[in-house]
């Protein structure tokens, strides 16, 4: 499976097209790829300027601009766009610059230009603008004007943990000091989704990033939702099969719950230092996991545990703030 683990901020495109969430087999979420038959740039742009402005016509955005503060407003020639870096759920990463300011940016390709794709971007931007933690990655602003739909956040030097790992050479310097300090802060990040009434529903390594001060910042809300009273059920059952949760892949209904077991998978990861579920086929994992409840060989030591009851049942398994808790209590232990 090391082709499909390849990293997220690794620089050789084939390395990027293999991180990707993905729509599992039988999903409506499948027609998202297929995009409209072109008869010329002119009436592209027209068809998609009008599906953009009866997406912010909507119900989710009446009342409630998209981009509520002027300075949130960017117009699309005052990015420099550099290397890219990354791929998400929809939208390509790149290395940039912004007034100055080193940036990420995070761009539309004509072929995602597609409704849902359009509307899964207003609901990243509505989600990530509203939220201000030192573990959740700082949104700077967005060009709302197709085609070149973007947004713009801070730039993270080290790129995302899943490349820490697993690419970068230099997972012999992740200490057991480190990893706690690292998956504290994933909790912290979480945690303030959490309390916020929003489940993330791809939580994994490569949506983790880290910093030149080794600080990791959840990202990448394409997918999120926020929550109600009661479990939810999503029209689409899409993600990334190694991180996700039974319930998710099955298409269950679900709550907060199902990031609770995909951080599970990222502590295994920093535990054992290994791809999940190396060498097995996505579609394989997909079965195994939600059908025969395979689980990754638990590692020993004070966080293994803690990863046994974060794949529990879904309300069996522990708060965030239970976790955090906990993960404080292995400070002097060893992995």
């Amino acid at each position: 499976m090391s082709d499909l683990h390849s990293n997220c901020f690794a620089f050789s495109s084939e390395q990027i097209s293999s991180q990707r969430s993905m729509s599992l087999p039988s999903s409506p979420h499948e027609l998202r790829r297929q995009v409209p038959e072109k008869s010329g740039p002119d009436r592209m742009n027209d068809e998609l300027v009008s599906t953009w402005n009866r997406i912010l016509e909507s119900h989710m955005y009446l009342n409630k601009p998209l981009l509520p503060f002027e300075e949130w407003n960017i117009d699309f020639s005052e990015l420099i766009v550099g290397t890219r870096v990354g791929i998400g759920f929809f939208g390509e990463v790149f290395r940039g610059k912004w007034n100055g300011t080193e940036v990420a940016i995070k761009v539309f390709l004509e072929q995602d230009l597609t409704a849902e794709n359009m509307e899964d971007f207003c609901n990243e931007i509505s989600i990530l603008s509203r939220l201000r933690h030192p573990n959740v990655i700082l949104f700077l602003g967005a060009c709302a004007n197709p085609p070149h739909l973007s947004m713009v956040t801070e730039y993270m030097e080290m790129g995302s943990l899943y490349h820490l790992i697993h690419v970068s050479g230099q997972k012999n310097r992740l200490s057991w000091q480190k990893k706690l300090n690292m998956l504290r802060d994933i909790c912290r990040g979480l945690m303030c989704l959490h309390r916020m009434k929003i489940v993330h529903r791809d939580l994994k390594s490569a949506n983790c990033l880290v910093n030149k001060r080794w600080t990791v910042k959840i990202c990448d809300f394409g997918l999120s939702r926020i929550m109600t009273d009661a479990s939810m059920r999503d029209s689409t059952s899409a993600g990334t099969p190694e991180w996700m949760a039974p319930e998710l892949i099955r298409n269950e209904p679900f709550t907060e719950k199902c990031d609770i077991f995909s951080f599970g998978v990222i502590m295994w990861e920093l535990c054992t230092l290994n791809r999940p579920w190396e060498g097995i086929p996505p579609d394989r994992v997909v079965y195994a996991v939600a059908n025969e409840g395979s689980r990754l060989e638990i590692p020993e030591g004070p966080l293994g545990r803690l990863i046994v009851d974060c794949w529990a049942e879904p309300n069996e398994r522990p708060s965030c703030e239970e976790i955090f808790s906990r993960l404080l209590d292995c400070e002097y232990s060893l992995c």
